[in-house]
C-alpha cells in the first residue's frame, strides 16, 4: 500500500511545485510518472488488480499535483486543464491504463 498510495502522492507533489516552476521540468517528471505506472502494473498478474491500482495511484498522483501546486501560490507555466481538479480523474484514468500496460507485460515475461 506504501509505494501504490505514499509514493504517487508525495511524486505528484513534486510535480505539482515544478508546474510552478517550470514547464520543462513539469512535463520531463510527467513522463517519468509513465514508467511509475507502468512498473506498478508489473506487481500483478491481473489486469483488474492491475487496473485498480492504476486508478487509485493515478488519482493520487493527481491530488498531489493539485495541493502541491497550490500551496506554492505560483502561476501554472505547463497547459493544465481548468479547472484542476479534472488532473485528478485525467490522471486516474490514465493511471488504469498504464496499470493495465504493466500488467499485460509482465503475462509476456517482462
Amino acid at each position: 500500500m506504501q509505494l501504490a498510495g505514499v509514493g504517487p502522492l508525495l511524486f505528484g507533489a513534486v510535480v505539482g511545485f515544478t508546474l510552478g516552476e517550470s514547464q520543462t521540468g513539469y512535463w520531463v517528471l510527467t513522463a517519468l510518472s509513465v514508467v511509475g505506472g507502468v512498473a506498478g502494473g508489473l506487481d500483478h498478474p491481473e489486469l483488474r488488480a492491475a487496473a485498480a491500482r492504476g486508478l487509485v495511484a493515478g488519482g493520487l498522483f493527481g491530488v498531489g499535483i493539485i495541493a502541491a501546486h497550490e500551496v506554492s501560490g505560483n502561476a501554472a507555466l505547463a497547459t493544465v486543464p481548468s479547472p484542476l481538479v479534472l488532473l485528478v480523474a485525467i490522471a486516474a484514468i490514465a493511471g488504469a491504463g498504464l496499470g493495465t500496460v504493466g500488467s499485460l507485460l509482465r503475462a509476456r515475461g517482462w
